[in-house]
């Protein structure tokens, strides 16, 4: 697959609509525009795998879109906080899958949690160039962070069972935790209290040719 310096606004429409999300001209334009700062500061800054630039369209713009058909911004009615979030993504690195999410759905509300200043600097530029008003960027560790949201979403963050762990208290009851895969054998054949598995999909992102997959846990009982 190919860079944003040979994907067209129409090509990528079409590559978004592939992994279930359907995006406008001008999201197409923001979703390329954030690639080519991507691909730029990782030049610069080591922010993602220099080996991943060549097909970064794929490897990280598609990829993230690819949890947008699992992700519901259903809010708890009777939730007096008013720190709810639509997502969370913990650990967000370079805004992965965060910003990519934030740019398909503008009507959401996201927050980005990231450690690594140079990554946070990287979100920050690309809030401000592309004008991105629904995310809020937290240069933070996780533990320090006191808000929750529907959707807690990682990339790679942590293990399985570490990552539920975290989103335990950042995620109201009914709420969800996403996980991006590799293989669906990573998930630990039982899962640690409250959540419960609610499905593992194979998600097939155009151009990548190794297994990906998307985990969603339910924070409390599944119903019958």
């Amino acid at each position: 697959m190919s860079n944003s310096s040979s994907t067209g606004i129409d090509e990528l429409r079409f590559l978004s609509e592939n992994v279930g999300v359907a995006v406008s001209a001008h999201q197409a334009e923001q979703l390329i525009a954030f690639n080519d700062l991507l691909v730029k500061w990782t030049q610069k800054f080591n922010l993602v795998s220099a080996n991943t630039l060549s097909d970064s369209i794929t490897r990280h713009v598609l990829d993230s879109l690819s949890v947008g058909p699992y992700v519901h911004a259903e809010t708890d009615p009777d939730s007096q906080d008013t720190t709810v979030f639509d997502v969370l993504d913990i650990g967000s690195g370079a805004g992965l899958p965060v910003l990519p999410l934030a740019i398909a759905f503008p009507n959401l509300t996201f927050a980005s949690v990231e450690t690594n200043g140079k990554k946070v600097r990287f979100q920050r530029q690309v809030l401000l160039e592309l004008g991105l008003k629904n995310v809020e960027l937290l240069h933070n560790r996780i533990e320090q962070v006191q808000l929750t949201a529907n959707n807690v979403i990682s990339r790679a963050f942590t293990s399985p069972t570490g990552f539920l762990s975290i989103a335990t208290e950042r995620c109201p009851h009914g709420g969800q935790a996403i996980l991006m895969l590799g293989q669906a054998e990573l998930m630990p054949d039982v899962l640690p209290a409250p959540w419960s598995l609610h499905v593992v999909d194979r998600v097939d992102v155009p151009g990548e040719m190794a297994e990906r997959h998307v985990a969603v846990c339910i924070r409390g009982t599944l119903s019958a």
